[in-house]
């Protein structure tokens, strides 16, 4: 078995590159379909010495050990998985091995974790802290109102990483008003989400009340300063009181989360949303600013930033249209 005293320095200099881990990385385990006309990737890492290798990511998941940055590498195939993944071991990673490109879904899969099992109410549950995920899409997609986001991040110091979160892909999901693609909880402190793309604008449309893309919920626990850079949210509703971040509970929301450089597009044939973030009244309060860095809103499918006016969303967007980034129809 390859274990970590035997690598090939070449991969571990890989592994270093790609997450930015330094030298102390802990044992790797691989997963790749079974061999088929399709897929050689199980067949190509036998023949490179490797046995250790897992069907599926749960699998793996249950040989990676806490605290010493073991790594799950994961070949392109769409893994269905047919309970929750619980995600609790604390600097364990992921690196999906099929390039930064995951805006497909399982039915086109580059590397893709999926689950179409009723009752699994998320993909992954991370709740090991300072975890990093790269070049991996996850997709929650069956109609029952327990199955509730694709990513649940309830940990500090979590890293994302040419990622992509799917969730309400399925009617009963898409009605079900705390359903989301990204769940972040109260402990979910801090995170980093680079280049990902988050939530859908193919699947099936939204319409629970206040329902967002990405859902911060949790009872008097605030999750503090996040950043989302260079992503895109992706959303299909026409409900009104739909939108693309809800901030639901008593003082859900903590300091200093930032959107720099993202995207938000609701595709809608009908009524569009009134707002990209709706926050519940118990939110009001002005020193918990959201920040908005050069982003843009396109008002076909969402018509402003905000409709509360709680003093509390800030942006440094020219005004293209009659408001910063809410994006106008280019004209001769």
């Amino acid at each position: 078995m390859i274990k970590q005293r035997n690598l090939d320095p070449s991969l571990i200099q890989w592994i270093m590159t790609t997450t930015g881990l330094g030298p102390g990385i802990g044992e790797i385990q691989y997963v790749a379909p079974a061999a088929a006309s399709t897929s050689q990737f199980r067949t190509q890492l036998e023949s490179m010495g490797v046995d250790n290798i897992h069907l599926l990511p749960s699998a793996a998941e249950a040989k990676m050990v806490a605290y010493r940055n073991d790594v799950m590498l994961i070949a392109p195939g769409a893994y269905a998985e047919t309970a929750e993944i619980a995600w609790d071991k604390a600097w364990s990673h992921i690196i999906g091995l099929g390039g930064p490109n995951q805006l497909g879904d399982y039915s086109e899969p580059n590397v893709a974790i999926y689950t179409a099992t009723a009752n699994v109410a998320n993909t992954i549950n991370i709740t090991g802290q300072n975890c990093i995920f790269v070049n991996a899409n996850f997709s929650n997609n069956y109609a029952d109102a327990d199955n509730l986001s694709a990513i649940k991040l309830d940990k500090y110091g979590c890293y994302f990483k040419n990622v992509r979160a799917m969730g309400c892909m399925a009617a009963t999901q898409a009605a079900t008003a705390l359903a989301c693609s990204l769940w972040i909880r109260g402990g979910g402190m801090y995170p980093i989400f680079d280049d990902c793309t988050i939530g859908h604008d193919v699947w099936t449309t939204r319409s629970g009340a206040n329902q967002g893309v990405i859902l911060f919920n949790e009872s008097n626990t605030q999750a503090n300063g996040g950043l989302f850079r260079n992503c895109d949210i992706l959303s299909v509703c026409e409900t009104a009181t739909g939108c693309f971040v809800a901030v639901v509970g008593n003082n859900v929301l903590g300091r200093g989360w930032k959107f720099q450089n993202c995207t938000f597009n609701n595709y809608t044939t009908g009524t569009r949303m009134n707002q990209a973030f709706y926050q519940s009244a118990s939110n009001s309060i002005n020193d918990r600013a959201i920040m908005l860095k050069d982003c843009i809103l396109n008002t076909k499918g969402c018509d402003a930033w905000q409709d509360s006016d709680y003093g509390n969303i800030y942006g440094n967007q020219p005004a293209s249209a009659s408001a910063g980034g809410l994006v106008a129809e280019v004209s001769e």
